[in-house]
């Protein structure tokens, strides 16, 4: 796979620009860097800072600020999708070489200017990269620096640390490698007792293992490099990764609104994907969220009343229905499915029981109390900076389906529901409406035809009333409103829906 698009056009600025720039580490894999597999590290001259930010923005590329606590001093987060494929690129922007501990980072090294001048141009990949021999010397380097008291003991424990990446990377190098000039490098950069164990670890990877022993000659002498003190330094770093797993735990385990890994300096967005039954709702918004969550703070959330998540207020009433549902298709086995659910919309005369109105009514007022509490964990976690993206969203021009009220309908006189029932689920709906409206909207559109093809247990005159109401929705002006042919193949479908998001983050 050739490199993406965003990544050719961002090398030729740079290059158009005179700005210098090196992808500095694991260059092992830097094909995967430039196809969108992995982040992109790159080093660039701090001097060129306003033009590389000019440049960056000329390019498509945008600034997303990470948490305080996954944040660093001189290193920027920028993201950019590829117009072509739709896959998100990250941009690591090195300004200096900060290197250390997972969470912390806490030594900066003056070997930019090094690193940049000595900067080799991969034909194949077509980008700049760091020289084989610094390279191998920083890789040495970064290890002693990670190290932490805690993997000292595993490896005591017999855990291999040194593994995976590393030692590709290791092995990739030492075959690009000219010895007398590492050595040459090394005394320089590092001093003679230093280098003695560079070139010891280059000889065997099995002396590998005592770049784990505290205090070793390399990690003694970047001693001098350090920004704060060792105690200081592993208070900050334990108070950083305690922040960072405190709220990574509270979003897998809780579905909290707080942001764990980076946020848009424009703020956050409630995305809302609609579209009647068979347009790919659903599937569009898993492949949204699967796009943008390994990078931004993503909170997926169901407004419907359907196959999606239910709230534990209304989790009984779903099991009661599926309980209902196998009970009936026994006594008649011609009925649809889709007939037989609580939130059936589909206006029949037919005289309902009162054992089916309570369950409806239970429906409709327990659906009320779950949609204002997603929209409004849904509005906290938009004022945070996260995006939110919906399958599904209230709605009250059509009365009866499509996410509207369920007790109310066009023909008030038929309707079997209390009145005053009917007007407080109208008013719970009209609230949210009115206060919580989404800042984009992306509507899928397919005709009846292809709508019953793909979901054919709905009744063609409600699938034609679906696709018809799809279209009619309207939204307050500040809603950006997109519309996609769903028709198309699903790659298609997909594509523009990603970039849909893209261009409103």
């Amino acid at each position: 796979m050739p490199a993406l698009q965003v990544v050719q056009i961002l090398n030729d600025y740079l290059d158009q620009k005179n700005i210098r720039y090196c992808h500095w580490k694991s260059n092992e894999h830097v094909d995967a860097a430039v196809e969108g597999k992995t982040d992109l590290d790159v080093l660039v001259d701090e001097n060129e800072k306003e033009n590389l930010r000019q440049v960056l923005s000329e390019v498509g590329f945008k600034y997303f600020e990470a948490i305080p606590c996954r944040r660093y001093v001189d290193i920027d987060d920028y993201l950019a999708m590829d117009r072509e494929t739709g896959i998100l690129v990250h941009l690591h922007l090195h300004y200096r070489l900060e290197l250390g501990e997972k969470h912390l980072k806490g030594y900066r090294l003056p070997w930019e200017e090094l690193l940049l001048s000595t900067r080799i141009y991969d034909n194949e990949n077509h980008i700049y990269i760091a020289e084989p021999n610094i390279e191998t010397i920083i890789l040495i380097v970064r290890a002693v620096l990670k190290v932490r008291t805690r993997d000292s003991f595993k490896a005591m424990l017999g855990k291999d640390y040194f593994k995976g990446d590393f030692i590709r990377e290791f092995r990739w190098l030492k075959e690009r490698i000219d010895i007398s000039k590492i050595q040459q490098l090394s005394e320089e950069l590092l001093g003679s007792k230093a280098t003695k164990l560079v070139l010891h670890v280059i000889d065997s990877e099995s002396n590998l293992k005592l770049l784990l022993q505290s205090g070793n000659p390399i990690y003694s002498s970047l001693q001098k490099y350090r920004y704060s003190n060792p105690l200081f330094s592993r208070f900050l770093r334990w108070q950083r990764e305690f922040k960072s797993l405190y709220y990574k735990s509270r979003r897998k385990f809780f579905q909290a609104p707080v942001p764990a890994h980076r946020t848009p300096i424009n703020g956050g967005i409630i995305i809302a994907v609609l579209g009647a039954d068979g347009s790919g709702k659903s599937t569009v918004t898993g492949e949204i969220t699967k796009s943008f969550s390994h990078k931004l703070d993503v909170l997926s959330v169901y407004l419907g009343s359907g196959d999606g998540p239910a709230s534990l207020i209304r989790l009984p009433l779903v099991w009661a229905s599926k309980v209902g549902q196998v009970l009936r298709a026994k006594k008649s086995r011609n009925k649809s499915n889709y007939a037989q659910q609580f939130s059936s919309s589909s206006g029949t005369s037919k005289r309902k029981s009162k054992f089916s109105i309570l369950g409806k009514v239970l429906w409709a007022i327990t659906l009320v109390y779950e949609k204002l509490q997603k929209l409004q964990q849904s509005r906290t976690a938009r004022d945070r900076g996260m995006m939110v993206i919906s399958d599904r969203y209230p709605q009250t021009q059509i009365l009866g389906f499509n996410d509207g009220p369920l007790l109310s309908s066009s023909n008030q006189a038929a309707s079997p529901y209390p009145a005053f029932l009917q007007k407080w689920e109208l008013q719970g709906y009209q609230y949210m409406v009115n206060t919580m409206p989404p800042d984009l909207v992306i509507k899928l559109h397919v005709t009846p035809e292809i709508a019953l093809a793909r979901k054919s247990d709905t009744p063609p005159e409600i699938a034609k009333q679906k696709v018809e109401a799809v279209h009619k929705f309207k939204f307050p002006p500040q809603t950006m409103v997109v519309n996609i042919d769903a028709a198309q193949p699903l790659d298609q479908v997909l594509l523009q829906a990603k970039l849909a998001v893209w261009e409103n983050l």
